[in-house]
């Protein structure tokens, strides 16, 4: 068993590697997007086993699919050029920045409705970076 979750994680390396090397710079922040609601669905998922009972290992992925995801969003925020993308780059930081501090306290209260919250907030910011990476095309 180990060994076929061993070889899965493997070519989802190198898949993701592929992905990565011959994107566009909007394919980048769609590639991101997608992560982080990998990411959050992971965590969802995770949230939903751990109300009946605290299994350890639950917790554990749980909070590290949670702390990706933030750390996620976090580079997004990061990577934002205030000068160049004026109002909406300022829109866009105020939330990330709230999508960041709602993702910690649903992490801190095992609560999958503000997990929900954000997962729309993503959606609706990738539906308008599919629209650019397909424009782009």
């Amino acid at each position: 068993m180990q060994y076929s979750q061993n070889r899965a994680a493997q070519y989802r390396s190198v898949r993701s590697h592929g992905l990565v090397a011959d994107a566009s710079p909007t394919r980048l922040v769609q590639i991101v997007y997608e992560q982080i609601l990998s990411e959050l669905a992971a965590a969802q998922g995770r949230m939903e086993r751990i109300k009946n009972h605290l299994p350890l290992h639950e917790v554990i992925a749980k909070c590290a699919a949670m702390r990706k995801a933030i750390r996620l969003v976090g580079h997004l925020d990061a990577t934002l050029n205030l000068e160049q993308g004026g109002e909406i780059a300022v829109n866009l930081r105020n939330l990330y920045v709230y999508m960041m501090e709602r993702l910690t306290d649903a992490n801190a209260h095992n609560d999958t409705a503000i997990v929900a919250e954000v997962v729309q907030l993503i959606r609706k910011i990738k539906s308008g970076w599919d629209q650019i990476v397909t424009d782009s095309r």
